[in-house]
């Protein structure tokens, strides 16, 4: 099997790594901060505009790659407090209005830029 790089447009550049990868039938896109796609710059708002933000911008990379939300199998979340919880998970449940993914939500004491929150996911092409 063959390692191919994911881009698109529609969702902030990447630093020193790639927006996804896709390897065989499986897509793994890298940690997702609130970045404006345009100016690079963090989007410092409530924990519901940085989750939209994010997994819009997810979505974005998994169109991109072929696939789409519904079939995210497993999402890792970090959370720069757990008191932050109860506001991402209505925002969540949105975009995983049925059979959700598997999913690990922890809290850090840094997120890059002093965002509020970083997700990953793994997704079936």
């Amino acid at each position: 099997m063959k390692k191919e790089i994911i881009y698109t447009e529609n969702a902030p550049k990447p630093g020193n790594y790639s927006q996804a990868i896709k390897f065989g039938n499986l897509i793994y896109v890298s940690g997702q901060t609130a970045d404006d796609i345009i100016t690079g710059k963090p989007i410092y708002g409530s924990i519901t505009e940085q989750t939209e933000h994010i997994l819009n911008n997810i979505k974005s990379i998994l169109e991109a790659a072929g696939s789409e939300m519904s079939k995210v199998l497993k999402c890792t979340v970090f959370l720069s407090s757990l008191d932050h919880k109860r506001e991402f998970e209505e925002v969540y449940k949105r975009f995983f209005t049925e059979n959700p993914p598997a999913r690990i939500t922890v809290a850090v004491k840094e997120i890059d830029a002093g965002l509020n929150v970083e997700i990953d996911v793994i997704a079936a092409v």
